[in-house]
């Protein structure tokens, strides 16, 4: 049985916290979300967020686990998470999980100034490059249900109002399918503040002509 957020995980330990996310995030899921090795990552991938981005901040003495290091532990707390898989082998599931979401689309936007000189970029925290908001559409999601998510979760402004469903480029770069929607007249003095954690480091307007 899960325990309440807050009160729950502030003194847990490690081993504790991990069975926790074991019965939200994996063992009490539909079927469905449980028939591959890829779709039982996703949940993993989805709990090792959580720890990260909030469990963290409530008990400080949670260790860091990356993706590989969070999804080994979960594994080990629970072997029998493969009996809902067909790969066996931890390593060579978390490979072909990372293949597999190197083929998921990707939606974002383009956002300009109302004198379309300047456009909004974000810097991933553990990047020094800038890049359009954007991310991998989830499933039974629309193109531009995605964008408008990826957009408002980085930077924490509603492109709703703004978004043109026709007005976009698209591309597929070594298998993967990208679309941009371009959207202009965002005002520059607007709150951009990401709704995500542990994502975005920076947001900055840049000026088209110095790219």
């Amino acid at each position: 049985m899960s325990v309440p957020l807050r009160d729950g995980f502030a003194n847990k330990s490690l081993d504790e916290v991990l069975e926790d996310l074991l019965a939200r995030f994996v063992i009490n899921c539909p079927p469905e979300d449980l028939s591959s090795s890829e779709r039982v990552f996703f949940q993993i991938e989805e709990a090792q967020w959580f720890y990260t981005d909030f469990l963290r901040a409530i008990n400080p003495n949670l260790p860091a686990l990356n993706m590989k290091g969070f999804s080994t532990k979960i594994i080990e707390k629970c072997p029998t998470i493969w009996k809902w898989t067909d790969q066996y082998d931890p390593s060579s599931a978390l490979s072909i999980f990372g293949k597999y979401k190197s083929t998921i689309p990707v939606r974002g936007t383009a956002l300009f100034n109302a004198n379309l000189d300047k456009i909004l970029l974000v810097q991933g925290i553990e990047s020094n490059s800038w890049s359009f908001p954007r991310g991998k559409i989830s499933k039974d999601e629309s193109d531009t249900k995605c964008a408008i998510r990826e957009t408002l979760e980085e930077t924490g402004f509603d492109v709703s109002n703004y978004l043109i469903e026709s007005d976009f480029i698209e591309r597929t770069i070594k298998g993967k399918n990208y679309k941009i929607y371009l959207i202009k007249n965002i005002p520059e003095n607007a709150s951009f503040i990401p709704k995500v954690r542990n994502e975005i480091k920076d947001i900055k307007w840049k000026k088209i002509d110095l790219l």
